[in-house]
Formats: structure tokens, C-alpha cells, sequence
């Protein structure tokens, strides 16, 4: 369902939340507002993880209110991820809490060196666990994430429980490895694999063409097959039944290209940039550790902004 606010209104609007039952608890011990906190979460198969949390400043035990997942890449960490995305930047984000988990062996569910752990079952479990001890408006939990965080949240999006749950997604630099070997991969025919819960699912994906990691034309890589960005694309647009209509408009002086799909009151539920000369990057016009000369476009607030226009 679309929710009708953009970004210079709060993602928090009480129109339509609702509540989780950890509204009326105080923040756990050792927490407060405006404040960032590693924390331990034991899995229900008994293996300890962890994420960060971000409470923001307003926070109130009444007042439900978004929460959103952002999953680092490959070989990376719930902290660099924080520093990464930014979604703890109140500039941006000032009403929804921020989670951002720490992937096993800094890896998740999806690469093809994945142990085999089921992140799809944990991010319930936390998703649960958030939902018991903090205000949570649960119409409006949102996933987001870099490369294999990106390709992960993909899994999520087509996960049948997890896209029942969770209203957006907006993968970054996505990694959406397909069980296909390098040696009869077609980038641009390659079943994806996904199986949603719910249809449409709205989705914002952002892809650099001189990404030399996860390629924009996609290919063979690391023993599966990558699909072109466009084809993962054009997939989502005829999964969520928007056809291959799509508004493609030039923005930031030609060098990004905007393509929204659907028509009327659902343009724009499946949407990609596709950014000219930008690496394995998440998007950001100040440098950050993905790129020291920054690049055209903040992805974060156009994700910000995407949320705010979706609940279930």
C-alpha cells in the first residue's frame, strides 16, 4: 500500500501505524535516546550474533515509529555499515530506528561462500525481538544493504514471510548471485530465483556501470552467475506486474539515469539509478570509505524518501 508523504514529512506519520507490543515499555538498561548501541542477540539455534542499534533522538515509548535494517557487504561490519549508509544520521533519518546486524564470518545468506546460515530466519528473529521491546509502527519496516547486504536484502524481498513483513526494499550495488555455473551463464536470461509473499513489492535499486566487483552487465563470477542489472530490473517490474513500461529521465546533469516503472499511482514501485562511471560504491556526493571523491547523487535520502511512501 502506498503511503502518501514524501520526504519534508515524517516517515513516522501515526495515520496508519501499527503498534508493536513493545509500545509503553521503557528503552532497555544501558540505552537512551540519540544513541548508538552494540548489542548480543542470541539466535533461537542458540548461535550468538549481534547488531547495532540506533535510537533517534525523539524517540518515545508511545509513538510508534519505522524501523529499518541496513546490511553491510562481504568482508565488512555492522560498524562500517553504520558509517557507510548513514541511516544514524538524523540530518537524514531523524525518526526511524536503525539496525544494522552482523553477519556471520562478515558474510550473509546468498554468497556463494555463505556457511549455509539462515539470515532470512534471523532477521525475523530480531525483526520479533525489536518489535516486543521497542515502539515499532510494524506497517513500516523497511531493508536496505550494500552488495552482498544488497543481494541479501533482494532474498528478503523474495522470501514469502520476510516480504509480509517488511514493506521497501532498496538494495545498493546488489550482489544477486543466481545458483547458475559461470559456464552457461546468460546475464541477460538467467532465471532469479524469488518467491514473494505479496505482490507488488516495492523496490529502489541503485548500480554504478564502472562497478568492476559486481558488474553492471553482470557475468560469471565466483562460481555462479550474476544477472545484468537491467534484466534483475526488468524482472522485478513484471514479478510486481507493472509490465516494462518504465519513465526514464535524465537527472544530475545527464549522469544518472532514472528508471521508474509502473504507470499513474504506481509509478515509481520499482525504480533504479544507474550511475555513470560510479564503482562498487554506495552513492554519496561527500567522500566516503567506498569512494574518496564522492559521486553525483546521496543515495541515502532518496532511499529515505522512497520509504516513506510505502507501508503494509
Amino acid at each position: 500500500m502506498k503511503a502518501h508523504f514524501g520526504i519534508l514529512l515524517s516517515i513516522a506519520s501515526q495515520a496508519t501505524a501499527t503498534a508493536s507490543a513493545g509500545c509503553g515499555k521503557p528503552l532497555p538498561e544501558h540505552q537512551g535516546t540519540g544513541g548508538s548501541y552494540p548489542t548480543d542477540f542470541t539466535a533461537s539455534d542458540g548461535t550468538l550474533r549481534s547488531y547495532i542499534i540506533h535510537i533517534p533522538s525523539n524517540y518515545d515509548e508511545n509513538r510508534a515509529i519505522p524501523l529499518i535494517f541496513s546490511f553491510h557487504g562481504r568482508s565488512k561490519t555492522a560498524e562500517s555499515q553504520e558509517q557507510l549508509s548513514q541511516f544514524s544520521n538524523e540530518a537524514w533519518n531523524p525518526d526511524a530506528i536503525a539496525v544494522y546486524p552482523q553477519g556471520l564470518d562478515n558474510q550473509w545468506q546468498g554468497d556463494p561462500a555463505s556457511s549455509g546460515v539462515d539470515d532470512v530466519a534471523f532477521t525475523m528473529e530480531m525483526l520479533d525481538h525489536f518489535e516486543e521491546r521497542y515502539c515499532i509502527d510494524s506497517s513500516r519496516v523497511y531493508a536496505t544493504g550494500k552488495s552482498n547486504g544488497g543481494g541479501f536484502t533482494n532474498l528478503l524481498a523474495c522470501d514469502p514471510t520476510a516480504s509480509e513483513r517488511i514493506a521497501a526494499f532498496a538494495p545498493v550495488s546488489g550482489a544477486y548471485y543466481q545458483d547458475v555455473p559461470e559456464d552457461a551463464c546468460n546475464a541477460e536470461t538467467v532465471p532469479i530465483k524469488c518467491n514473494t509473499g505479496r505482490c507488488p513489492i516495492p523496490i529502489i535499486e541503485f548500480h554504478g556501470t564502472a562497478d568492476t566487483t559486481i558488474p553492471y552487465n553482470g557475468g560469471g563470477r565466483r562460481g555462479e552467475c550474476l544477472p545484468s542489472v537491467p534484466h534483475f530490473v526488468r524482472e522485478w517490474a513484471k514479478r510486481d506486474g507493472l509490465g516494462l513500461h518504465n519513465q526514464t529521465t535524465s537527472v544530475y546533469d545527464g549522469n544518472v539515469l532514472e528508471y521508474q516503472y509502473g504507470r499513474g499511482e504506481a509509478l515509481g514501485t520499482v525504480t533504479h539509478y544507474r550511475i555513470e562511471g560510479l564503482g562498487h560504491d554506495w552513492p554519496s556526493v561527500n567522500p566516503n570509505s567506498d569512494n574518496p571523491d564522492g559521486t553525483f547523487l546521496d543515495a541515502t535520502p532518496i532511499i529515505m524518501d522512497f520509504f516513506s511512501r510505502w507501508t503494509l
